[in-house]
């Protein structure tokens, strides 16, 4: 007689029990966040489509779709081995909570005021995640989780500060473009003063959109496309001058527009208001062929990388 595998439901049926009892534990301390930060997460997403503040966090309102389907995708390898681990994920949600309650009320306030706000949201997330499905499912999940931080806006501080650097970047490229082009200029400062039209390369012109974006788009191709931390530094590290690039070009092409052809290109014309898409989309593909090179360079022997 051939040996029987021996079969238990209790068993089969206990396992199941217990995956349900964690998704539903995570889904109802999930629900139960949202409710608690609706009156924030309402204005942040909210304030991310109006104009007023589209221009530095226009990116918000996608990241939460993002990072569920990159938990989506990756789940086989994140939910391979999962436990319950109450005492850390208390320890990560309680401190998410103290950080709100530290957080004076930012209603009717500008939106990077709901930074504390928001960071709190997200801790309580982290927390909840760890706590139904243990720190080697966290660790799997890492990136994913980690990418809910761009839902939090820039303190002004740090928000300031990246602008200014790239308002200042922008000038210096946008001088080196106009040199190259043998077009006269009379720069101070910001201003630049050509044959019939004076541009003043303001914050608003510094690119910050556009320059975000390419920032969470390398970091998430990298993840999928590249395996070695020092290709995604590489990746990374190309963004900056590559969104200072774009930016120049876009503004020094509807400088030289608007003095050689006609000043409503600056101003007030469709070109100005979405032509940096075009740019935007062409920064894309020079990001693309970066990563192909970092890719082809990853997969060489290792001789032949050091010789």
């Amino acid at each position: 007689m051939h040996p029987r595998t021996c079969w238990n439901p209790w068993v089969r049926s206990s396992w199941f029990a217990s995956c349900e009892l964690r998704d539903i534990c995570f889904l109802l301390l999930v629900v139960a966040n949202i409710l608690s930060f609706h009156g924030p997460l309402t204005l942040v997403l909210a304030g991310s489509l109006n104009d007023e503040y589209a221009q530095h966090y226009s990116h918000i309102i996608l990241i939460p779709l993002l990072s569920v389907y990159l938990l989506y995708i990756r789940r086989p390898a994140i939910f391979a081995t999962v436990e319950w681990s109450p005492f850390l994920g208390s320890i990560l949600m309680v401190a998410g909570g103290v950080v709100s309650l530290c957080t004076k009320d930012p209603i009717s306030e500008t939106l990077d005021s709901f930074s504390a706000t928001m960071l709190s949201f997200v801790m309580v997330c982290w927390g909840a995640f760890l706590l139904c499905y243990g720190i080697q499912a966290f660790r799997a999940a890492s990136f994913g989780l980690g990418l809910m931080a761009f839902m939090v806006p820039l303190p002004t501080v740090v928000l300031d500060g990246i602008i200014g650097f790239l308002q200042r970047s922008s000038a210096e490229a946008v001088e080196l473009l106009f040199s190259a082009l043998d077009i006269t200029v009379v720069r101070e400062g910001f201003i630049f003063k050509l044959s019939n039209f004076t541009i003043f390369v303001a914050e608003e012109c510094s690119g910050i959109r556009s320059f975000l974006a390419l920032v969470i788009t390398s970091l998430v191709a990298g993840y999928w496309f590249l395996t070695s931390w020092w290709a995604r530094v590489l990746l990374m590290t190309v963004v900056v001058p590559l969104a200072i690039i774009k930016n120049a070009f876009r503004i020094v092409g509807l400088t030289l527009l608007a003095n050689y052809v006609d000043p409503t290109y600056l101003m007030d014309s469709a070109l100005h208001r979405t032509g940096g898409i075009p740019l935007f989309l062409l920064s894309l593909i020079v990001l693309s062929g970066v990563v192909w090179l970092l890719r082809r360079w990853e997969s060489r022997p290792a001789s032949s990388m050091v010789q």
